[in-house]
């Protein structure tokens, strides 16, 4: 009696083991698809993003070019123009041009110093500054 009373249970055990086995087979299946999907996403975000990087350094390098031709193009305008024109530099960090210039009426070490003191609190600008003074040139920014 006791083979049949076990005989009415394999089955239905059976049958629910296989039904757990399958849905967890097709939840871990859909599981592997979901985390793929969002892999692809982020790899799609990624690439997208370092495009993006790309084209934006690429914009700056074509505009730094640009505003160096700029630069120049107002070194020979002012050379052009007049007969005391020294040179030319563009900064980047600044996007500002200089041209340099030598100073018609140059001023003394003495005066160069009151009018660009130098020193820890004045910076590279001052000191620049009263170099070119020194150096009897001056620089304007365009």
């Amino acid at each position: 009696m006791e083979i049949k009373n076990i005989n009415k249970f394999i089955y239905p055990i059976a049958i629910i083991v296989s039904v757990m086995i399958i849905g967890g087979s097709f939840m871990w299946v859909q599981y592997n698809k979901q985390e793929s999907i969002e892999k692809q996403q982020r790899l799609e975000l990624e690439a997208e993003r370092k495009e993006s990087e790309a084209k934006a350094e690429q914009e700056e390098k074509e505009y730094m070019a640009k505003r160096k031709t700029d630069c120049l193009d107002i070194y020979k305008t002012e050379s052009d123009k007049w007969n005391n024109v020294q040179g030319w530099r563009y900064n980047e960090y600044d996007d500002e041009c200089f041209i340099k210039y030598k100073d018609p009426n140059p001023k003394s070490e003495a005066k160069c110093d009151e009018d660009y003191p130098v020193g820890d609190d004045w910076g590279l600008t001052w000191l620049r500054r009263n170099s070119l003074c020194k150096d009897r040139k001056f620089e304007k920014v365009f």
